[in-house]
C-alpha cells in the first residue's frame, strides 16, 4: 500500500477543464437553424463552463478530492435537496423488478414545501400508506409509490426524457442525484427518472439476480418501453459512477441502433482492473471510502437474501454464469458470512460478482466487465466528465486515448472536483450545473 502522502499538486479551491482532442472530428450536430456544428464546438459555444481552460471554483475546505469525496457522502444534505420522488415498480421479462423513481416537481406544492425544508409531513405519510405495498421496505424521505392515477399522468407527459443511472448500490436518494434532479426540474422541460439496480434503493428482489457491470438488460428493456410509449420523444441518459459503466456499456452495445439522444458520462471508473488498483493500493481510499462501498453491498445482499438464498435442491445445480445469466450459487450464508468481514470491494467481488459471472478471479470480471472495451462502439454524442484527482476511480482509469478516437465522445477532464462532488461554498455542485446546461442546450437546440 502507497505511503499515506496527500499530492500538494493536487491541492486548491480553483479548478480547471480540459478537453481532450486528438483532432477537431468530432460528431456534427445539426441545429433547428439549420447549422451544422461539431460536439465540441456545441458545447463551447452552449455550456462555457466546460470549454477547454474554464475555471470553476470549490468550497475554501474542500481543497482535495479525498476531502470533497469524503464530504459528499458525510455531510447532510436532506433540507438542501428538496426533490420529491413518485416511486413505479418496474416489471423486466425475466421476472425480476427494479424501481422508477419519477421526480416530482408539483409535489412541492401539494405538500406545502418550504425553504427550510420543512413540508406537511402528515398528509405525505396519509398519501405515502395509500399506495405503499404490503410488506416492503419503507421508502428515503419525500418519496413514495404512484398511485394508479398519478403513474398514467407520468406515462403520459411528453416532455423529453432524462434517465438517471445512480452509483455503486445507491440510489435517488444520493446528494449528488438530487441536486442534479433540481437543477433539471427548475428549467420545466424535462421529465426525469432514477432507474435503480436490483435490490437497491429499499426495492425487493424476486429472482435471484442482482446486477454487475455489464447488466445493461434492465435499462434496456427500460428505454426501449419509453421510446415505445412515445415514439417521437428525445431520450437522454445520465450515469454516476458506477451507473456510468452500466450507461457507457449499453451505449457500447447497442451501437447505432441506441435510441438516446446524448448522454452524460460522470465520474466513470472506465478502466475497473486500474481504478480497483488504486482502491487496493492507496492509503486514503482504502481507509476511507473502500470499507464504506463494501457496506453497502453486504447490506444490499443481506436485505435481499430471503429471495436470493441458494438451494441446489429447489435451484438446481450451480452452473458457469456469464454477465447475462449469473449463477445464484454465490448466494449461501457462508457467503455472506464471509462477505461480513470484507475490507475492500476487490475480496466482496471474489466473492459474489466475480464467480457468479464465471470469471475465477475479480481482476478477470473487472478486465471483462470494463465499459473502456466497449467505449469505442459508441455512436451517441457523449459527454464525459472526469477529475484527475478522484480517489476511487484514479486517473489512470480517465480513457484519453480511447475518447480521442471516438468522434462520438467529448471528454472534459478536471484537475479537481473528486468523485461526483465538485461542491462550491454554498454546497452545491458545480458540475451538475455544466449537465443541466448541456442537456437543456442540447435539447432546446438540436433537431
Amino acid at each position: 500500500m502507497n505511503l499515506p502522502i496527500i499530492n500538494p499538486f493536487n491541492w486548491g479551491i480553483r479548478g480547471t477543464v480540459s478537453q481532450h482532442l486528438w483532432n477537431n472530428d468530432r460528431v456534427s450536430l445539426t441545429l433547428k437553424d439549420s447549422r451544422i456544428v461539431t460536439l465540441d464546438k456545441f458545447v463551447n459555444e452552449n455550456v462555457p463552463g466546460l470549454k477547454d481552460g474554464a475555471r470553476f471554483n470549490l468550497k475554501p475546505y474542500l481543497f482535495t478530492g479525498i476531502l470533497q469525496t469524503f464530504y459528499l457522502g458525510a455531510a447532510d444534505f436532506s433540507n438542501k435537496f428538496t426533490e420529491f420522488y413518485g416511486r413505479e415498480i418496474v416489471h423486466y421479462s425475466d421476472g425480476g423488478v427494479s424501481a422508477a423513481d419519477w421526480a416530482m416537481n408539483e409535489w412541492k406544492k401539494s405538500y406545502a414545501l418550504e425553504n427550510t425544508g420543512q413540508f406537511n409531513k402528515q398528509r405525505f405519510e396519509e398519501d405515502a400508506a395509500k399506495t405503499h405495498p404490503d410488506n416492503w421496505p419503507r421508502l428515503h424521505p419525500r418519496t413514495r409509490y404512484l398511485s394508479e392515477e398519478e403513474l398514467n399522468e407520468v406515462h403520459n407527459d411528453t416532455r423529453p426524457l432524462i434517465v438517471i443511472q445512480h452509483g455503486l448500490a445507491g440510489g435517488s436518494h444520493e446528494p449528488v442525484i438530487r441536486c442534479l434532479v433540481k437543477d433539471l426540474m427548475e428549467l420545466g422541460r424535462f421529465n426525469v427518472v432514477v432507474l435503480a439496480a436490483r435490490g437497491c434503493a429499499r426495492t425487493k428482489v424476486t429472482v435471484k439476480k442482482l446486477f454487475d457491470m455489464v447488466s445493461t438488460d434492465d435499462l434496456r428493456e427500460f428505454i426501449r418501453r419509453e421510446h415505445e410509449r412515445i415514439p417521437g420523444r428525445k431520450i437522454y441518459g445520465v450515469g454516476f459512477s458506477f451507473g456510468a459503466t452500466l450507461i457507457a456499456n449499453y451505449l457500447g452495445e447497442e451501437g447505432t441502433d441506441c435510441p438516446l439522444s446524448g448522454v452524460v458520462c460522470l465520474s466513470n471508473p472506465w478502466n475497473m482492473a486500474a481504478s480497483s488498483q488504486k482502491m487496493e493500493n492507496d492509503f486514503w481510499s482504502k481507509k476511507l471510502f473502500s470499507k464504506a462501498i463494501v457496506n453497502f453491498l453486504f447490506r444490499t445482499v443481506k436485505a435481499n437474501m430471503a429471495e436470493l438464498e441458494y438451494n441446489e435442491k429447489v435451484d438446481g445445480p450451480s452452473f458457469l454464469g456469464n454477465h447475462k445469466k449469473p449463477s445464484p450459487h454465490v448466494f449461501t450464508n457462508s457467503n455472506l458470512e464471509m462477505a461480513k468481514n470484507c475490507s475492500s470491494v476487490v475480496e466482496f467481488d471474489e466473492i459474489y460478482a466475480a464467480p457468479a459471472s464465471g470469471f475465477k478471479t475479480a481482476l478477470d470480471y473487472y478486465k471483462s466487465g470494463a465499459s473502456l472495451n466497449r467505449l469505442g462502439k459508441i455512436r451517441v454524442p457523449t459527454l464525459v466528465i472526469n477529475s484527475y484527482d478522484d480517489p476511487l476511480t484514479g486517473h489512470e482509469s480517465i480513457p484519453i486515448k480511447e475518447a480521442e478516437a471516438n468522434s462520438n465522445i467529448l471528454l472534459c477532464t478536471t484537475d479537481l472536483g473528486g468523485h461526483l462532488a465538485y461542491l462550491d461554498a454554498n454546497d452545491n455542485s458545480w458540475v451538475t450545473q455544466q449537465i443541466t446546461h448541456f442537456f437543456d442546450r442540447l435539447d432546446a437546440l438540436t433537431v
